[in-house]
């Protein structure tokens, strides 16, 4: 098999076909987790959210939600969540939204406002009632090394950082792909009796490669990130879905969000500031620090959801249910969903995989542990503490044998894939100050000669100013020119390099 895409879904296909002795590949033309999965809340769904409007998604994400929370320890914070209503907030909808929790299966505790201002003392002392649910915040790109973990120690083979630019096809059917790999330009010739089209947003790019379409609706979700973090349990505003209604803590931060807005393609996404405004400003009524609080970065995704018959303007409307196709040509497609759900949107693909090999082997991803866990710190922050020998990062508590352990595993030398395996550069500095320190370290190694790490290193800088340059005022504008002051100037990346 060949699965086209590594984010939470592509990963979890290649853990099941693994699990059921189906050799595989996996190509991605980033680092995991590079599309929706890393640009998203890193939410564990109750499926609250989405008890009224979706019932169908709300009882797969409460039961995933479980599930994850008993094989993805060490990927999972078990904070909880609160609904919030303040004045304003509709009576009717809070009694629809009970009504719809207790049919799909969500337990609630309606909490008084002193209740919930003793379990958080941060939130707006407005509010008029709140209810529990068990929302939890997960890492998601752990979750997808963990599951690749898995693929690679039986037998899988992964390709980050190649490109899929041709799908073979071969009277009529898909027959393999040719993927260009992004440093050399080295063109890999890879053949499979299927091809798995896991690539979310660019689905239906991916599907037309083999002559077929998938009915794809994209919708643009932007996302702010605090300094430190303001509440330690996830916060959503009582009310039907909309911007800027939840806040979830995640390791030393919190992250706002997040905007809807329709978009034609997946790529070259920029943030406008307009909606840095619209999500701190909600985030605010509901944790008044929200509005005094540095924002160190913003971010932005697009959520591949299913495109209906009707022309919704507003992405929200859309189900975030899943739906897999067979094109009867060597390709299965597998679109929509949710990070939360994204192990059962495996499973199922898998089990359509298997009914075209004939194969009758059973899943076992509900019930298996992830593997590799037991080399991670898991949470809270303050576990690394014990166990530090040179800092290499100080916001993540990273150390340099962390770091050290990070590029062995790697197979490419770029220093984001450091990031998304260690959380360095993930807290308030945001790689100002640990990223030179990083590819130092891979020089050492003999991971990086000096020439190319110039330029790795500038399209990393490139990259993460994309993200802090909508946030840019106050304490945060006087870092980055503290930043700047250090590449440009004593590193000298403005010298025919920069």
């Amino acid at each position: 098999m060949i699965i086209i895409g590594g984010g939470a879904t592509g990963c979890g296909i290649a853990r099941d076909l693994a699990l059921r002795g189906v050799p595989h590949y996996l190509v991605e033309r980033g680092d995991f987790a590079s599309g929706a999965t890393g640009a998203c809340h890193g939410l564990l769904h109750s499926g609250a959210r989405y008890a009224v409007r979706d019932k169908e998604a709300a009882r797969e994400c409460i039961t995933e939600n479980a599930i994850l929370k008993t094989i993805a320890k060490k990927c999972v914070e078990v904070t909880g969540g609160l609904f919030v209503r303040l004045p304003g907030d509709s009576k009717r909808y809070r009694d629809e939204f009970l009504k719809s929790c207790e049919a799909t299966g969500i337990e609630t505790v309606i909490l008084s406002p002193s209740k919930a201002l003793e379990l958080v003392p941060s939130l707006n002392p407005a509010i008029e009632e709140a209810v529990r649910v068990p929302d939890c915040s997960i890492d998601p790109f752990r979750l997808c090394l963990l599951n690749a973990t898995t693929s690679r120690r039986l037998g899988g083979n992964i390709l980050t950082h190649h490109e899929v630019v041709e799908i073979i096809r071969e009277k009529g059917r898909c027959v393999g792909i040719r993927a260009r790999e992004r440093l050399t330009g080295e063109i890999k010739e890879i053949r499979g009796r299927i091809v798995v089209n896991a690539s979310g947003a660019w689905g239906d790019r991916v599907a037309r490669m083999a002559g077929s379409r998938v009915p794809m609706a994209l919708s643009k979700g932007s996302l702010v990130i605090t300094n430190h973090r303001l509440t330690n349990v996830v916060i959503n505003r009582l009310r039907p879905p909309s911007d800027g209604d939840i806040i979830v803590p995640n390791e030393a931060v919190c992250l706002a969000g997040t905007t809807s807005i329709p978009v034609d393609s997946p790529d070259n996404l920029e943030i406008d500031p307009s909606e840095v405004d619209t999500v701190t400003t909600q985030a605010e009524q509901m944790v008044p620090a929200f509005g005094t609080t540095r924002l160190i970065r913003a971010y932005t995704g697009v959520r591949p959801l299913l495109k209906a018959s009707g022309t919704e303007a507003d992405g929200r409307s859309i189900s975030r249910g899943f739906q897999i196709i067979d094109h009867k040509n060597g390709m299965i497609s597998i679109l929509g969903g949710k990070l939360t759900t994204y192990r059962l949107m495996a499973e199922k693909t898998v089990d359509v995989v298997m009914d075209v090999l004939g194969f009758k082997v059973p899943c076992r991803t509900a019930e298996l542990p992830l593997e590799g866990q037991d080399e991670l710190s898991g949470y809270p922050l303050s576990k690394r503490l014990s166990k530090l020998d040179d800092i290499v990062c100080e916001c993540e508590l990273v150390s340099r044998s962390d770091v050290q352990r990070a590029v062995n595993a790697m197979a490419t030398p770029y220093v984001g894939d450091i990031q998304h395996r260690t959380r360095l550069g993930m807290g308030p500095c945001q790689g100002g100050f640990c990223t030179y320190r990083a590819l130092g370290i891979m020089q050492e190694m003999g991971r990086v000669d000096p020439d190319v790490s110039l330029s790795i290193l500038k399209e990393f800088l490139q990259r993460r100013f994309k993200g802090i340059r909508p946030a840019l005022w106050g304490d945060q504008l006087r870092e980055e020119q503290l930043i700047e002051s250090i590449y440009m100037g004593i590193l000298a990346m403005g010298q025919g390099h920069g």
